[in-house]
């Protein structure tokens, strides 16, 4: 029963969280729509900002899953990033309240202090190692030139998640660019990369 109230607590944090966002609630406003005392939270949780920890931390645990799934099922290295960017995808599509929290209610949790920050960051932190080792094997493979793997997974990252925020906004279906339009693009950087082909020198006359 213990557990069961756990899993309710988060369920009604997560709904909360989405429509009223991290300040808009309290402890109290939880139990009450979670039909439980005060007690009955703090027995679980230290305070509000470990129930937002806790979602965070499920939050990145599922993406992990996704992750590791879809680097699974390729083979090369290039492919196995880009299934980084299906992933993505697939948790914003598929998983959209814990997407919001993860990625748009953190500024407001933050703002009250270094508390929980480390543990969440750190988790993050798992997913980008996943992606180093996938370059790191790239490069030993010589499938990749050489580059430093953690700034390379940062990169693609940033720029999966940036995409999405671009999309939440419009902007992609204003700019009339379809996922899959996205997908190919990111495969041919990843597979290709924007420098152009050296020149060749001409040659120098006795």
């Amino acid at each position: 029963m213990k557990n069961n109230n756990k899993e309710k607590i988060l369920e009604v944090s997560r709904q909360l969280f989405l429509k009223f966002g991290y300040n808009g609630i309290s402890i109290r406003t939880i139990a009450s729509k979670a039909r439980l005392t005060t007690g009955a939270i703090y027995f679980h949780f230290k305070n509000k900002r470990d129930i937002y920890t806790n979602i965070c931390i499920e939050a990145i645990e599922m993406l992990l899953s996704k992750f590791s799934g879809g680097m699974a099922r390729r083979r090369s290295s290039s492919q196995k990033l880009i299934s980084t960017f299906d992933s993505y995808m697939e948790f914003f599509y598929r998983h959209g309240d814990y997407y919001n929290i993860l990625m748009e209610y953190k500024a407001e949790f933050d703002a009250e202090g270094e508390s929980g920050r480390g543990t969440i960051a750190e988790k993050m932190g798992e997913l980008l190692r996943l992606m180093s080792e996938t370059v790191r094997a790239g490069i030993e493979a010589g499938e990749f030139r050489k580059v430093d793997p953690m700034m390379l997974s940062l990169f693609l990252a940033s720029v999966a998640e940036g995409m999405l925020q671009y999309k939440k906004l419009g902007l992609m279906a204003a700019m009339k660019i379809e996922d899959r339009d996205f997908r190919d693009f990111m495969t041919d950087v990843v597979g290709v990369g924007i420098a152009a082909a050296p020149q060749p020198r001409a040659k120098r006359k006795p």
